[in-house]
């Protein structure tokens, strides 16, 4: 958008209008979700505040649509090769070997090594006749495998880059052919991720196809497409494999995704074609006669007589009676219920004994969320007859938590729709588990329970003597080899792989083991480097989802992970460090945000911090002046200064940068490098404006705002060479993503190149040369080394990484270090440990540039040919990577420099925008200033 006079005004005229529209999208939009709450609410879901903000970040501008259906076909592309580099970046090159890389690649995994993350899919390999090999899916991450879980050393794999972006739900195996697997994605009961239909393996799980799709639609705020597949099951039908899935849908990115797509489908050709059973249809309850759109699917099974056992649970659509069913076929065709609740909105799991096919157990949510929130049924004669929790003198009994803090009548503590799950013993079906928060056991078919695992040792849990074991239950699997006899458990929950190793001594202490050994599904929100740190003793700052902020530091081991040690817990959001490292900064939901020094934490927010802000709060830190910026709502921030080690307490100002315009909010926060005496803030918003507010940290602030590049969300704000020089980011679809500016934001630079359409979240300029920049993405990490051309070329440098949403990217210039944070894999770094120079551009010291003295006070001189450029512009970088020094237009043999501080730095010089010299600075605290620098 680099506009010429003639053409500024009717650019002008299509950015005011562009934004007009933006704006009606956001209300219409917001009209939907209080909709969509309400329904939500009666079915006991509580609001997704994280996925309905990033779709309104995401969303097409023109159509109010999300893209990510086109992700899966981008990620054939990108695994064909059409946008493999063609030039190593420098920026990214590495040095050395690393011993823990899963391809050859240059980013190092860092970790975290054995936190987990969210797990409802876990299978015994039918193909390794010892019994051993398991699969896991996160519901971030992929498809991972572990040779043998019992061996608490084992490291979990990932079965290929691919499924980095792949919310994983279901895994199945056909029993008439072990090698054919069947892996179904999307997770229904947060639509936290939309998934992308069933994938299907031949050769026991090395190669995928995808399965079961349909090209998603739009018919206003319905999109049609199998997103939400809840469960697989194959069945040998006389040597027939018959696969059925079953599906659901919800409302995410702002629409009703799948909901008219919801059944039971049956395939008997292996998946290539589907067909959905009509006469499993829900009842439209104005009509009061069936409809089009199927029971939502929860689980299926298949029983000791080869019938076909289904569950349900609810469709977002308030006039679909789906919920709280299970229903049953002798031919896999033709269902009867055999149960119901009374709960349209009622999600239930189930169990089948597998010697008696008459006897089931179900687990569900209740009549409503008050007075019943759960209930367990027991049948012994195939369905016809049930007792459950609910009769008026009930045989059966909900376990009671020891946990003071969840209520007799709901160990799930108001979380069924996420967290519930039964299992009988495929040996004794009078023995079942359970799983809420924590896990239950009974042998006695549901009459009394014994509580097997704790989520932590608060709430008078500290003298159960039982494993602790992370909370939110979802999946429970036995170990199948050799006919169940080898009493093995594998458990999956928000914490990720549980194992016990005897189910007979299950309810002691240290009879769980967590198995997250390389699990690494951990979704980031950020991270940063810590700015005083090397690569040998490294340190970073990480916001995990329903995990807390992690520190991970350290001398690398091994394997290159780092030690992990958690900082705070719930949610963890952005995180910051002071520039010397004197206190770092974490985040909870919304205006929660925290000071951390040694040993302790201090809250910075205001009182009634949960009112304000987005639910994950942008913030922004001035590292040299100490003062601290949240986003409040509309265009107002919360400043907070002082910020110390010493820091106890601390005083919130409100600041407003502009006047905000309708459904206008902030959506990204900078503070300029290159403005060391006061704080120079960009401050974003999701209508693609950009206000720059100089003295932000004093109450004589002034905003200003800038030429905006597009109408969008602004995703990301980074600088190059100067506080001119500016890169921008938006992360809609079917929007230019990236902007470049030379002239502080008048004007515009399109660099989108060829970038396929999908969410650009964050930027990265390698401050050694102009022409490197790498951007993370929705499907992982993308590079340029032409930055400055016109049309840039775009290649994915992603590596080993995965096609993962990429959260943020930081730099430490110190030591030339890049880190990732990504949603789904974790942290990564990467390191330039040669001095970088681009081809052409720079001279070094042996070809006619030298500084001297080096070391030197602070004070020296550059000597280079005036023939190719008459001065220079010096810039001078402490090991945090901030500017501590500049100066324009330094000639040949000239003096330049201050009193440093002894230490490290990097020196930098700059002709015509071109980088002609870069490296090492030192300053000693004496030194015999001979002229010479060697």
């Amino acid at each position: 958008m680099l506009c010429t006079a003639g053409s500024f005004y009717a650019q002008e005229n299509l950015l005011h209008k562009n934004q007009k529209h933006l704006q009606e999208l956001y209300a219409k939009y917001s009209k939907d979700l209080k909709k969509q709450h309400k329904v939500a609410r009666s079915a006991g879901i509580p609001p997704n505040p994280y996925n309905e903000e990033d779709y309104k970040r995401t969303m097409d501008p023109v159509t109010g649509e999300n893209g990510f259906y086109k992700l899966a076909a981008l990620n054939q592309e990108i695994a064909q090769g059409r946008y493999a580099p063609t030039k190593q970046m420098s920026f990214i090159t590495g040095s050395g070997s690393s011993t823990g890389k899963i391809v050859n690649e240059p980013w190092i995994e860092r970790g975290p090594y054995s936190v987990g993350g969210r797990t409802r899919a876990i299978m015994y390999d039918p193909n390794d006749p010892a019994g051993k090999r398991v699969f896991a899916g996160g519901v971030s991450g992929g498809l991972w495998v572990n040779q043998d879980p019992s061996v608490s050393t084992n490291e979990w794999t990932p079965l290929s880059t691919f499924w980095a972006n792949t919310s994983v739900s279901c895994i199945a195996y056909d029993p008439n052919n072990p090698q054919t697997l069947y892996v179904g994605t999307g997770e229904a009961p947060t639509a936290d991720a939309i998934g992308s239909g069933i994938w299907k393996s031949t050769d026991g799980g090395n190669t995928w196809t995808q399965i079961f799709t349909i090209t998603p639609t739009y018919s206003g705020n319905v999109r049609s497409g199998n997103f939400y597949i809840n469960d697989i099951k194959v069945r040998n039908n006389a040597g027939v494999s018959e696969v059925y899935a079953g599906v659901s849908g919800n409302y995410n990115d702002g629409a009703f995704q799948g909901l008219a797509q919801a059944g039971l489908y049956k395939s008997t050709n292996g998946g290539t074609t589907f067909t959905k059973n009509t006469s499993l249809s829900a009842i439209n309850t104005n009509t009061g006669t069936p409809s089009t759109t199927g029971y939502a699917i929860q689980q299926i099974e298949i029983g000791a007589d080869n019938s076909v056992w289904v569950s349900t649970r609810s469709s977002r659509y308030s006039n679909i009676d789906s919920g709280g069913r299970i229903l049953k076929s002798a031919d896999g065709t033709t269902f009867s219920e055999v149960y119901n609740v009374g709960n349209s909105g009622a999600r239930v799991n189930f169990t089948l004994s597998r010697t008696d096919a008459n006897k089931v157990y179900a687990f569900m949510q209740g009549a409503n969320s008050t007075s019943e929130p759960i209930r367990i049924a027991r049948s012994t004669d195939g369905g016809t007859t049930w007792q459950a929790t609910s009769d008026a003198s009930p045989v059966i009994t909900l376990p009671t938590a020891a946990d003071t803090s969840i209520p007799a009548n709901d160990f799930t503590r108001g979380q069924s729709f996420y967290d519930l799950i039964i299992a009988t013993d495929p040996l004794d079906d009078n023995t079942v588990y359970i799983g809420g928060i924590d896990l239950y056991k009974s042998t006695d078919g549901c009459t009394t329970w014994s509580q097997i695992s704790k989520w932590s040792n608060n709430n008078s849990m500290a003298n159960l003597p039982v494993s602790q074991v992370h909370a939110d239950q979802h999946e429970i699997v036995f170990n199948p080899f050799n006919n169940y006899a080898t009493n093995q458990m594998m458990f999956g929950n928000d914490g990720g792989i549980y194992f016990a190793a005897n189910k007979n001594t299950i309810a002691t202490a240290g009879s769980f083991a967590s198995r997250n050994t390389r699990y690494n599904v951990t979704q980031f929100y950020t991270a940063m480097l810590n700015p005083v740190k090397t690569p040998a003793n490294e340190e970073l700052l990480a916001g995990a989802q329903d995990n807390g902020s992690w520190w991970l530091y350290g001398v690398p081991q091994s394997n290159n992970f780092l030690t992990s040690q958690a900082a705070t817990s719930g949610d963890g959001m952005y995180t910051e460090y002071d520039d010397q490292d004197n206190y770092e900064i974490a985040s909870y939901v919304y205006n929660n945000h925290y000071l951390l020094t040694t040993g302790t934490y201090y809250l910075i927010s205001s009182a009634n911090r949960n009112a304000y802000g987005h639910f994950v709060n942008e913030i922004a830190l001035d590292r040299i002046n100490n003062v601290f910026y949240s986003y409040r709502s509309g265009l107002t921030l919360f400043r907070t200064g002082g910020l110390s080690a010493t820091s106890t307490t601390f005083t919130n100002v409100t600041m407003t940068v502009g006047t905000a315009q309708t459904n206008e909010q902030v959506s990204w926060m900078k503070v300029s490098p290159y403005t060391t005496a006061s704080t120079t803030l960009f401050v974003g918003t999701n209508l693609g404006r950009i206000f720059k507010v100089t003295n932000a940290n004093t109450t004589s602030y002034t905003s200003s705002v800038l030429t905006a590049p597009a109408a969008g969300t602004i995703s990301d704000i980074e600088f190059g060479a100067s506080e001119n020089e500016i890169i921008v980011t938006l992360s809609n679809y079917n929007l230019t993503s990236v902007f470049y500016s030379t002239d502080g934001g008048a004007t515009w630079q399109n660099k989108e190149g060829n970038l396929p359409d999908m969410p650009v979240r964050t930027v990265l300029r390698n401050p050694d040369d102009a022409n490197e920049v790498i951007l993370g993405t929705e499907m992982g990490v993308w590079g340029t080394t032409n930055f400055l051309a016109s049309s840039p070329t775009w290649a994915s440098i992603t590596g080993n990484i995965g096609n993962v949403r990429v959260t943020n990217l930081d730099y430490r210039p110190s030591t030339r270090t890049v880190l990732v944070s990504t949603y789904g894999r974790g942290a990564w770094t990467t390191q330039n440990t040669t001095v970088t120079l681009a081809t052409g551009e720079v001279k070094s010291k042996k070809d006619g540039i030298r500084i001297y003295p080096n070391p030197s006070k602070g004070i020296s001189h550059l000597r280079f040919g005036a023939a190719e450029y008459s001065s220079v512009d010096i810039s001078i970088f402490d090991a945090s990577g901030r500017l501590v020094y500049t100066k324009k237009n330094v000639k040949s043999d000239e003096e330049f420099g201050q009193r440093l501080t002894p230490g490290n730095y990097v020196l930098k010089a700059e002709a015509n925008g071109k980088t002609v010299y870069s490296g090492n600075y030192l300053v000693l605290g004496k030194v015999n200033d001979d002229g010479d620098d060697d």
